[in-house]
């Protein structure tokens, strides 16, 4: 695999200039869908084709063949191996696992509804649930958030748990390559000020994403997969509004960003999940030792 920079042997290089190269693609993307493709910026540049197209090309062309990972003695095969793209058995077990950790994902932003419905002094009864947790809100014929959510949970995984994560494994330890690799998938959350974020919900977006990304390391080396953790994410990117609407219609931004740290998407679905692929993974092998 020829390149034209070779960083597979400086990982904070490498991720810097890889999250570089993904703002560079949006701008060039976008452009590029505007002016040559005449799309309206309004309408279909917020479509997901922008992120998808970007995180294709972060992925599959810049990372292999112009920063130079996994190298030039490898071929572009080993390259899909080594990010742990390949492997999808065994199939159900890793299915299984993706699933009971959403759950818990699920379960935790719940019960952050409850007790925030409780600090305000309010009652919860089976009315309230009924209208505070609308799934089907997200689901065909009422919504397209289901293809929506796709290319920004699987292409994100790929990056991240993929590309990113295989990099740092190379030079440190499992523990510390989850850690600094969770770090720069907070930190590029840091792009949500573009969009108008007012900067706390930022600064929690960072800080829960680097806290969930923790548990995405953690799963996809445990299964040697990447499959777990893009069904955690795809399922909890499709969601999300739908479970966390009353806390988003109701509270502060503050208070919005604090739940996200502790219930959401942080701290405590984090803690059960990665219990729980611990305790699954023990029952159900999912990598075969030598």
């Amino acid at each position: 695999m020829k390149s034209i920079f070779s960083l597979s042997e400086r990982p904070w290089l490498f991720m810097f200039l890889f999250m570089l190269s993904w703002v560079v693609c949006i701008i060039l993307i976008t452009i590029f869908m505007r002016l040559i493709l005449r799309f309206n910026i309004n309408a279909e540049i917020s479509s997901p084709w922008v992120p998808l197209l970007t995180h294709i090309l972060t992925i599959f062309v810049v990372a292999p063949f112009v920063l130079g990972f996994p190298g030039k003695s490898h071929t572009y095969a080993a390259f899909l191996s080594e990010i742990c793209l390949t492997k999808v058995q065994p199939l159900l077990g890793l299915v299984l696992l993706g699933l009971s950790c959403y759950l818990i994902l699920a379960l935790s932003q719940a019960a952050g509804v409850l007790v925030y419905r409780l600090t305000q002094g309010l009652s919860i009864d089976w009315s309230f649930i009924r209208s505070a947790f609308v799934l089907a809100n997200e689901l065909p014929p009422r919504s397209t958030s289901w293809i929506q959510s796709m290319p920004s949970s699987i292409l994100e995984e790929i990056a991240w748990r993929g590309v990113v994560l295989a990099l740092f494994l190379r030079f440190y330890n499992q523990p510390k390559a989850i850690l600094f690799s969770a770090l720069g998938f907070g930190l590029m959350h840091i792009l949500n000020l573009l969009d108008g974020r007012p900067p706390v919900w930022t600064a929690g977006m960072i800080v829960w994403a680097a806290i969930l990304g923790l548990f995405y390391g953690y799963i996809t080396l445990r299964t040697g997969s990447l499959l777990p953790a893009i069904l955690v994410h795809y399922l909890g990117n499709l969601f999300i509004s739908a479970i966390n609407a009353y806390i988003q219609n109701n509270a502060s931004v503050p208070v919005q960003a604090a739940y996200g740290v502790i219930f959401t998407l942080g701290l405590i679905p984090t803690i059960l999940m990665m219990l729980w692929t611990r305790l699954f993974t023990t029952w159900w092998p999912m990598i075969q030792k030598p």
